[in-house]
Order: C-alpha cells, then structure tokens, then sequence
C-alpha cells in the first residue's frame, strides 16, 4: 500500500506533467518556463547534481530570447541554471571557503584566472565598457558553472562526470534526430543544412563544432571497462546518431578538426613526443608564412564552391576567390588585423569586435553577406579574435589556456596505469583537439552550447591529473 506522502508525490507530479502539457499545447511559453524554474530550484537547494545533470540536458534545447529594450540576450533556461549554479557556487565559497588548494593551484586553474583577469583589466580600458563588462560577467557564469561546479560534481567519482556528459549527448542525439527528420523532409539540400538546426543551434558550423567535439568523447565511453554492455549498446547508437547528424552538417571546419584529432591520436599511438610534435606544428606554421604569397595564389585559382556533393565540398575550403563564407571570414581576419595594429596592447575590448570592426573592412574582401551595421557577429576565430579585443597578452591566456590542457591531458594519459584515467583523459584531450582546430575559423565560446562541454572537459583533466599525482589516496573511478 502506498503511504499518503507517496500519493502527494504521484498526483502532483501528474497534475505537474498535465499542466505543462497544456501550456505547450495551447503555445503558452511562460508555463513550462516557470515550472522548469520552480523545479531547478528545488534541486538546487536539495540535489546540486541533479541540477548539473538537468543543466546539461536542457543545453542542447535552450534557444535565445533577445530583448532589445534593454540590450540583453539569453540562452533559455541553460543561462539561467548556469546563473543560479555561480551563485549558489559563489555563496558557498564565501560560506565555508572549501575549494580544495590542490586544484586551485593546478596550471590550468591559474591559466583560467589569469584569462579571466586580463579579460576584467581590458573591460576597463574597452572602447565600450558595458558590452565588455556583460561579456565579461557571460564568461564568469559559463566557467564556474562548466569546470568550478563540474570539478565539485565530480569529486571522486569519475563516474558522476561520465553520466553529466552522457546526459548531453543524449539530448544532442535527440536533436540531432529532429534536425535529420526536418532536413530530410527537404530533401537533404545543403544550402537548406546551414540553418535546418535551428532553433536549438545558430547554424551549421556551431552544429559540427559540438558533434565534433562528442564524437571523441562518447567513443572513448564505449571503450571503458566499468561500462555494461547494454550502456555500450546505448551509446553506440548516439555515437551513430552523431556521425549522421556530423556529416549533414556540411561544415568543412568540424570536418576538418575531426580529421585533425584522429592525426593527433596517432601521433599519440606511435609515442611521439609532445615537444616534437610542438616542434613539427611550429615548422609547419613557419612554412606557411615564409609560403604564404605562393599558397594563397593556388588558392586564389580554386573556383569550387560550396556543394552537397562531399568531395567537392572539401574541395571548396580552399576557395578564397568566389566562396562567400570563406571571402567573409578572410575579411573578419583581415579587420581584426587592422584592430590589432592599432590597439596591440589592450586592445579593444572583450566582446566589441561585431560593434567597431565596420571601418576596418577592406573592400576587396566584400560578399553578399558582408555587413556595416553591427550585427555581423564576431571574427570567426577563437585566437584573431580574442587578440584584436584584448590585445597580445589576452591572446597569451587563451594560448596559455590551449598548451595546459594539452600538456596536462597527454601527460596523464601517459603517465597513468589505469585503464579508465587514461581512456577518459585521451578522450577529453581528443574532444579539445577538435575545438582547439575549429577555433582557428569559427568563434562559439561566447554560446552556453559551446561553454558546456569545453569548460568541462578542463574540469575532468584538471581532477584527472590531481588524482594522478595524489598516488596514495584510494577512490573509486566509476562509483
């Protein structure tokens, strides 16, 4: 028999679910907001991993809602759980001050504060404080409630991390299915591709950027040994789920770092040294440079545009002289270089790039979608980006913040004798690769959709490397 506080439960959670359902059914958005909030608070004072886990479920569904009367733009509810999280995070550090010092003083926790500092230090300085200073504070909320919340979700139980993770893939899946059943409804056309994905994600590149990003991760999960195997059968089916959705993306650029992160794995696999594969990466840079008039004029003469077929569409990524998207990114590149020269210190503030780089446009790089007005977005560029708005020393904490989590990843893997820390740790390294790569063409960290699973991924091998080092602490890695 059940107990009256148990029916209290079944009856109003149906009266819940039935309310709801009719909201949405008659289009009454403020119903199920509210209710979704009134239920993020609960867990947040009673169950904080639950929240986390719910957080990163409602990721990949959160759309933006903009309001220009008072210039402000969320992603809902993701930012608003990401919110509640730093606070709550915050009103606990001030609380009981119990961050462990060793993961305080991890490099890459540094490199996270000193990213953050400079960007505060530039937000000052800022050609538009307000906009900086928002763009600042977005950050804040991303980070802490990415790694700062994930690495207290975690604890000792890397197992806790898997099932966060697990948790977005899965809601990606399902986005993925609904992008799929809408695209083929269209016919699979690929222009129709760059936008079918909304309003879950702002196009295509933001789309392959983050199924590029889980390919890694939930690979690696099949492999662990803890994983039954009807969870391997579960997620195998969302990694198929993903490589379809990878692929009708059309974007050459999530290609790309896949294909880079598989190089990197073997490279890893053969036992080259990281300082060897710095070295090599640095050749290539400078080869590049000293190349670069001949290598741009072999491009200049590919005429091949962007296509559904796949080989011609790899083909397009070399055309500078007709392809819209890729003339539109050389010209973002080009005014950020332009800011750079100008401003090279402190640049001209974080997240001013899309409201002052109009006058430094060069017209020989203008396209059909090439815009004065302010609404253009950033530079498409995780790197010339930061660097035009925060100068040289803001694009040395992002340089700073790329070196740490690759050293300190490869490092763990290697070191490491267990099977799970050096699955997981690879995993992660892999999964970054490919964002490290995108970043060098396209700019998502400003997006709760990107900040998620990128903040998260540090928080694993930050915890990953302390428990390495900590030799003798016995802790359960999938409890």
């Amino acid at each position: 028999m059940l107990k009256n506080r148990n029916w209290i439960v079944i009856v109003g959670s149906l009266l819940f679910v039935l309310v709801n359902t009719v909201a949405i059914a008659r289009e009454i958005p403020y119903v199920p907001i509210l209710s979704l909030l009134a239920v993020a608070a609960y867990l947040l004072v009673f169950r904080v991993d639950l929240a986390m886990y719910l957080l990163a479920i409602v990721t990949p569904f959160s759309f933006q809602l903009e309001d220009e009367k008072i210039n402000i733009g969320l992603s809902l509810p993701a930012e608003l759980l990401m919110i509640a999280l730093t606070l709550l995070f915050l009103c606990r550090v001030c609380y009981d001050l119990s961050i462990r010092r060793d993961l305080l003083k991890h490099p890459i926790t540094i490199a996270i504060f000193a990213y953050l500092l400079w960007m505060f230090i530039t937000c000052i300085t800022s050609e538009i404080p307000v906009v900086s200073f928002k763009f600042w504070i977005s950050k804040i909320w991303f980070i802490v409630s990415s790694y700062f919340m994930v690495i207290h979700l975690m604890d000792n139980k890397l197992g806790n991390w898997v099932r966060y993770f697990v948790c977005y893939a899965a809601a990606l899946a399902c986005v993925v299915v609904i992008t799929t059943v809408k695209h083929a409804m269209v016919g699979f056309d690929e222009h129709i591709a760059h936008w079918i994905m909304s309003p879950y994600y702002n196009d295509h590149t933001a789309y392959g950027a983050v199924l590029a990003l889980f390919i890694p991760i939930v690979t690696g999960f099949i492999f662990l040994p803890e994983i039954s195997r009807k969870a391997k059968l579960l997620l195998g089916v969302i990694l198929g789920i993903l490589l379809v959705g990878f692929y009708l993306s059309f974007s050459r650029a999530a290609w790309l770092s896949l294909v880079g992160a598989m190089g990197i794995w073997v490279v890893v696999k053969l036992r080259i040294r990281f300082t060897w594969f710095i070295s090599i990466l640095a050749i290539v840079v400078a080869l590049f440079m000293a190349f670069s008039t001949e290598i741009l004029y072999t491009m200049s003469r590919n005429s091949q545009d962007s296509s559904g077929n796949f080989v011609e569409h790899l083909q397009s990524i070399s055309n500078i002289s007709t392809d819209a998207s890729n003339v539109e990114r050389l010209n973002r590149w080009n005014s950020a270089f332009g800011m750079i020269e100008e401003r090279p210190i402190l640049g001209w503030g974080p997240g001013t790039y899309q409201f002052v780089y109009a006058p430094f446009q060069n017209s020989q790089y203008h396209t059909i979608i090439t815009t004065n007005l302010g609404d253009g977005g950033n530079a498409h560029s995780e790197y010339i980006g930061p660097c035009a708005e925060t100068g040289f020393v803001g694009l040395a904490t992002v340089l700073a913040l790329v070196i740490t989590s690759l050293y300190y990843g490869l490092m763990t893997y290697r070191l490491s004798r267990n099977r799970t820390v050096r699955i997981l740790s690879l995993s992660a390294t892999l999964a970054l690769i490919t964002y490290f790569i995108h970043g060098t063409m396209n700019h998502f960290l400003d997006t709760d959709k990107l900040s998620l699973p990128f903040w998260g991924l540090f928080a694993l091998i930050t915890v990953l490397n302390v428990m390495y080092v900590q030799k003798d602490r016995e802790w359960n890695y999938l409890t």
